[in-house]
């Protein structure tokens, strides 16, 4: 009998963080099935990768898109795994794949590391059977919306991105910085704050950071990656680098002087290769953020001249590559405990 696990993705990241995983069960010749949705560059990272997956759905902007997308997406995916023969069905804070999997009696290998995504976590950990998690996300919060047990490791998501680049999986691009046509001393790259509903109504704090380093810099590009078109307008008359297509950000973090950024990956990314981080995210801070504070991998603020203090101590200055625990293992061994 053919034994087959879905895999479904639903943001960018996600692409990274399955690579090690996809690449295992190909080793162990085991069929699977990548299903994903239409949002952020998810189709040019599985290209990038080689991997082949089914688009059903797409991401919603406001309240009444993501209730009427989630529908319509629960929908295509149940015709589609209805009829395939699924082992077992693994995802990373997808909210489609928890409802599908429950009702079509499939077990479930879940990963949360955002315990403070309230409204996803309400939808999805209640149904799941295997939640693994960094040990530093609260379970407190993750219990209160429906969570019961869980499987730790001791490190954060994004170790297992970069891990995925540097075991040669996609290896990283030593040009990256003459593609983006970058010639100045430092590179400094920015990420604004996330779409997402548990940031709306939060000031972008980055064009101000922007305005003062360059009133004090002359030897610096600065790289940011907008989340939408109005953010895209506003960093281009600030004189940033923006890519106009999809952009290896790994290996641009790789080749980086310092990060700074609203939201949570790419700062983590950052952190764990090295690069000197400030989170300025307007929002409390994940547990897998204190982590890598409490480890020295990077400074949450959002006080500019604490920021501009700190960017003129450590341009530069990067730290040996993080050695935390990468989950993969984990996610495969519960995988094949179903085979």
């Amino acid at each position: 009998m053919v034994r087959i696990i879905w895999i479904d993705i639903t943001n960018s990241p996600h692409v990274h963080f399955f690579c090690q995983l996809i690449k295992e069960l190909e080793k162990r010749n085991l069929e699977y099935i990548i299903t994903f949705r239409e949002s952020n560059y998810i189709k040019e990272l599985l290209d990038i990768y080689n991997f082949i997956g089914t688009c059903i759905g797409k991401h919603g902007k406001t309240l009444k898109e993501k209730l009427i997308f989630y529908a319509e997406r629960v929908i295509g995916l149940g015709e589609l795994i209805s009829n395939l023969k699924i082992d077992v069905a693994v995802a990373k804070h997808s909210v489609e794949l928890p409802r599908v999997a429950f009702g079509l009696n499939i077990p479930t290998v879940f990963i949360v590391d955002n315990e403070y995504a309230k409204a996803q976590n309400k939808l999805t950990l209640p149904l799941v059977d295997n939640i693994i998690k960094p040990k530093y996300t609260d379970e407190k919060l993750l219990s209160e919306c429906g969570a019961t047990s869980f499987i730790n490791f001791d490190g954060t998501c994004e170790i297992s991105h970069i891990n995925a680049r540097l075991k040669g999986y996609y290896p990283l691009d030593d040009n990256i910085l003459e593609k983006l046509n970058i010639k100045n001393d430092y590179v400094v790259v920015m990420r604004p704050c996330p779409n997402s509903s548990y940031c709306n109504g939060h000031e972008d704090i980055i064009p101000k950071i922007i305005k003062e380093i360059k009133r004090k810099y002359d030897n610096i590009d600065i790289v940011v990656f907008p989340r939408n078109e109005e953010q895209k307008y506003i960093y281009k008359k600030l004189g940033t680098i923006i890519p106009d297509k999809t952009v290896d950000a790994i290996s641009l973090l790789n080749k980086s002087s310092f990060m700074i950024g609203a939201g949570g990956t790419m700062n983590r990314e950052s952190a764990i290769l090295g690069v000197p981080t400030i989170s300025c995210y307007p929002q409390e801070l994940l547990g897998v953020d204190k982590f890598l504070i409490k480890n020295n991998r990077m400074i949450h603020t959002t006080k500019l001249d604490v920021i501009l203090n700190y960017f003129e101590e450590n341009l530069g200055k990067r730290k040996k590559i993080a050695k935390f625990e990468d989950p993969t293992n984990k996610i495969l061994k519960k995988i094949l405990e179903y085979l």
